[in-house]
């Protein structure tokens, strides 16, 4: 049995505070790409065990995806086991969301594959625990995102939109990029005129001129290569941002098609490149 784990991207981002626990508050839109990370399902007697076809992931219970199957487990009781396999594409670090994508498909593989009477509710509140975007991945789609990015509404209507997304081949500390934001900020945007451009299905090329991303204020001087990668799709006429803390920037592009025409003229950079398009709430 098998379970696509989708990336995301952030098509908006700002952070609107900081709570006494540490977690920064924001006000997001989420939205799920056909990027994929696939996790394959065998049932074992009572074993636990997640192996991984990239030899630099970790398979312990510091991958949150063997910390999402623990944690159904002893909430449920179960004596089953089960062998996880993970076929990583999504680059780790990247602010493409993979390890709370895959997270989130080993509590809806696992809950078929052990026949668990557990609510998508029940799920997502397992979910929050592992960390604040896996309760996106149960569903996906397009979605604004605020608190933490646990409270989750669902933006209806969106028209089907083409990307290009540049890994430039290393990753940024999130906290870190979060622990350097200056806060409190003295001028926050406003997410409801992309929400509302979105809901009322305009085009992408309406939309994208309202993408906006808080943290590339820290990103973007800091690291050269993420500012360059932006720089590079920019010059090809296509709104780009970056994506959630990095280092992953992406462009709005016309089509897939255009998407690979681009890619086929950044074949010099050693950056991973990869035309995708949205991906429905499931």
């Amino acid at each position: 049995m098998k379970f696509l784990a989708p990336a995301k991207i952030n098509i908006y981002l700002e952070i609107t505070g900081r709570r006494p626990d540490g977690y920064h508050t924001l006000e997001t839109i989420f939205q799920t790409v056909s990027l994929y990370d696939t996790l394959a399902f065998e049932p074992k007697k009572s074993a636990l065990t997640l192996t991984c076809d990239d030899k630099d992931l970790p398979c312990d219970e510091t991958n949150l995806a063997l910390r999402a199957a623990v944690l159904l487990r002893d909430k449920n009781g179960v004596k089953a086991g089960a062998e996880i396999h993970l076929q990583k594409r999504i680059p780790m670090g990247a602010g493409l969301g993979g390890g709370s994508s895959d997270a989130a498909a080993v509590l809806k593989g696992l809950r078929k594959l052990w026949g668990l009477d557990v609510t998508d509710t029940a799920l997502s509140e397992l979910a929050v625990q592992l960390g604040a975007d896996v309760p996106f991945f149960l569903k996906g789609g397009t979605v604004l995102g605020t608190g933490i990015g646990e409270c989750l509404e669902l933006v209806k209507n969106v028209l089907p939109a083409s990307y290009l997304l540049v890994y430039p081949g290393f990753g940024v500390p999130t906290a870190d990029v979060y622990r350097k934001l200056k806060l409190p900020l003295t001028r926050k945007r406003k997410i409801t005129k992309i929400k509302n451009l979105l809901e009322t299905g305009s085009v992408p090329d309406v939309w994208s001129r309202y993408m906006f991303n808080r943290l590339e204020e820290v990103v973007l001087p800091e690291f050269r290569m993420v500012r360059h990668a932006r720089d590079v799709l920019k010059s090809f006429g296509c709104p780009t941002l970056m994506s959630g803390s990095g280092s992953t920037v992406f462009a709005v592009v016309p089509s897939l098609q255009r998407g690979e025409e681009i890619k086929s003229q950044l074949k010099k950079y050693p950056w991973k490149i990869y035309p995708v398009q949205t991906v429905r709430s499931r």
